[in-house]
């Protein structure tokens, strides 16, 4: 048993088959990869990484468990793994690449960490595992820790949720993690939380254009999947500033120095997917790389379809609670996609976006 120093959770306790899964190269790999991929160009202190998110979410699903010793601990154990097939820089590169889930199921079939799965689970017993709803549920240990983590290191005050009430407050029911009563004003807040750090953390335009400019430079340096999958933020890092291309190379180095691309257009007016579509390959034959269109999906809160037990039966927590109903109508309105150019470009792009896709206000 090792004791983990945790400024969220205080101490984490690893158990011995935690350490052993936590002591493999895949995930000790986890170190060298930012939980916020670039936003620390916007929050310097945000350099945590999927490492300590993983021993957190670990922590939480083994106090849920705690409550209810019901769940299968295979369960807790996958929440330490979650993460395990998180590409450099965490979502940014999920545009070019396979979600990262298929990713972390791939390390355990094929890594280091699968021969200390099989020392107590098969592995199709354990992949199954990866689903379950204390793992990725509605309400579950991965988001819970993330929201408050991700607050921490940013420095930003909207991750205030009592994780302890929210925690004691979990009931495992016919497959489904419900939440009581008395817990309905927590798990709200979970969703409150999230409605602000959407906006303000997870969707700031520095960290948006910076993770623009990355996917690009990767797409231009065709870096094959085989080789993404295991790579850490040093390998690619170093891969990138070392390409042949001078255009992958121009990008890394102003992501270095943070030189980034301005903002040309950001708006939350939706033309279409077919409209960007469009836009996007008349930029491309015209400006190529000094041009990026970062046209995101728009946000899910899945939160609100969480159990509430109630007097008269299970509920939705967006039936029990108006103000999540409320965030729920809301959640498109921080919504943005944008194009970014280069400095030197950007009137010449402005020209050219506004005879393209003329918005009006």
């Amino acid at each position: 048993m090792k004791l983990v120093h945790d400024p969220i959770h205080g101490h984490i306790e690893l158990d011995d088959f935690a350490v052993r899964l936590v002591d493999t190269p895949e995930f000790q790999r986890l170190r060298r990869i930012t939980q916020l991929g670039l936003a620390f160009l916007a929050y310097p202190s945000a350099r945590h990484t999927r490492f300590e998110h993983s021993l957190g979410t670990f922590h939480l699903a083994k106090k849920i468990a705690g409550y209810n010793p019901e769940i299968d601990d295979g369960a807790v154990y996958a929440a330490l793994l979650h993460d395990l097939g998180h590409y450099p820089f965490s979502h940014t590169l999920e545009t070019l690449y396979p979600r990262h889930e298929e990713n972390t199921k791939w390390f355990i079939r094929h890594g280091e960490i699968g021969d200390a799965v099989r020392e107590r689970y098969s592995l199709g017993e354990f992949l199954k595992f990866l689903k379950h709803p204390l793992v990725s549920g509605d309400i579950d240990a991965d988001r819970m820790d993330y929201l408050v983590r991700d607050a921490y290191y940013t420095g930003a005050a909207y991750g205030l949720v009592d994780l302890d009430r929210l925690v004691r407050n979990l009931l495992w029911k016919d497959g489904m993690l419900i939440v009581r009563e008395k817990g309905v004003i927590a798990a709200q807040n979970l969703l409150l939380a999230r409605s602000m750090m959407y906006p303000t953390v997870y969707q700031h335009h520095v960290s948006k254009i910076a993770g623009s400019m990355l996917t690009k430079a990767v797409e231009l340096e065709g870096i094959p999947f085989d080789e993404i999958r295991t790579m850490d933020e040093v390998d690619l890092i170093a891969r990138l500033r070392a390409s042949e291309r001078a255009e992958v190379r121009e990008l890394i180095a102003a992501i270095d120095s943070r030189r980034l691309y301005k903002r040309v257009l950001y708006t939350d007016k939706d033309p279409g997917e077919k409209a960007v579509d469009e836009l996007r390959r008349e930029l491309d034959a015209e400006f190529g790389h000094l041009v990026l269109v970062d046209y995101p999906p728009k946000p899910k809160f899945e939160e609100k379809n969480a159990f509430v037990r109630t007097e008269t039966g299970l509920k939705r927590l967006s039936e029990v609670s108006p103000l999540v109903r409320s965030l729920v109508e809301l959640k498109d309105t921080h919504w943005r996609w944008g194009v970014y150019a280069r400095a030197d470009v950007v009137e010449r792009v402005k020209a050219l976006v506004g005879k393209l896709l003329p918005l009006r206000d």
